[in-house]
């Protein structure tokens, strides 16, 4: 059994070096999940990071650690956390769809719905849309971040 969690949250970097910040974020993570054997996805909006994680319980507990602690971004909100049988991005330690501001409004209204409403209930149709982008980068233009060597 792993542990698969999603979140999201707001982006505290801004222009000029954003772009050069999420080139750093990218390499470092696809390192760090390789050698935790963890695998997702990671989104980032320009305003928002939305991100899946799978793998070994202990992992992935200690990313989170270490998200949270990330001047980065605030706000981290885990919208679901639930144990899986199997990665279902076995393909990937990361994979990263780079510049997804189209996708801004609907990041934005799960973080707006959790703080409303005190509970996330988005993460089936967040995973459905990791799931989508990732399926695409691959068929279309090869991976940003780094596949999996499973």
């Amino acid at each position: 059994m792993y542990q698969s969690l999603i979140y999201v949250s707001r982006s505290c970097l801004r222009l000029p070096e954003q772009a050069a910040e999420i080139d750093r974020i990218v390499c470092g993570s696809t390192e760090r999940n390789a050698i935790l054997a963890v695998r997702g996805a990671l989104i980032f909006t320009e305003r928002h990071f939305a991100q899946i994680l799978e793998g070994p319980e202990a992992s992935i507990v200690e990313l989170m650690k270490s998200i949270e602690r990330d001047c980065r971004h605030e706000q981290v909100t885990v919208i679901e956390s639930r144990r899986i049988p199997s990665y279902r991005f076995s393909d990937w330690s990361l994979s990263y769809w780079g510049d997804a501001s189209y996708m801004d409004d609907q990041v934005a209204r799960v973080l707006d719905k959790v703080k409303a409403l005190g509970e996330p209930d988005d993460g089936p149709r967040l995973l459905d849309l990791f799931q989508t982008l990732s399926r695409a980068r691959r068929d279309q233009r090869g991976p940003i971040g780094k596949p999996s060597k499973r």
